[in-house]
């Protein structure tokens, strides 16, 4: 009886048993190189994402220095804009102040896009104002 139950776990471990070793993986290929950008084009790309970024930021006032909205008072000196979710900025012009289109005068309802730097205060001293 021992030797009927050694010689039938033996022919189940033979038939069980792969006959050929399986064949190792073989070797893939290298990775593809990423895409670059070719010089001289680098500044240029990097200027224009930058210019988008920033137009798209802007009417949330995430940059201080840079804002758009709509004109609600215009006096002289003193600007005052609307910008998205109800909120006001007050913007100081001075006698270098840029408007675009040159010549133009600014009025309520207009759409502008101002670049400056910030006071303490939260007003911007504006340099360069364009009427969008």
């Amino acid at each position: 009886m021992n030797a009927r139950l050694t010689t039938l776990a033996a022919a189940v471990l033979l038939l069980a048993a792969d006959p050929a070793p399986s064949p190792s993986p073989s070797p893939t290929a290298a990775p593809l190189a990423l895409p670059s950008v070719p010089p001289g084009i680098g500044g240029a790309l990097e200027s224009l994402i930058q210019k988008v970024t920033g137009d798209v930021i802007a009417p949330f006032g995430v940059n201080p220095n840079h804002v758009r909205g709509t004109v609600t008072f215009f006096r002289r000196f003193d600007l005052q804009i609307e910008m998205p979710l109800q909120t006001y900025k007050q913007i100081h012009l001075h006698q270098g102040t840029i408007i675009n289109p040159r010549g133009a005068t600014l009025a309520p309802g207009q759409q502008v896009d101002v670049r400056g730097r910030v006071q303490p205060d939260g007003s911007i001293e504006a340099d360069e104002i364009t009427i969008l």
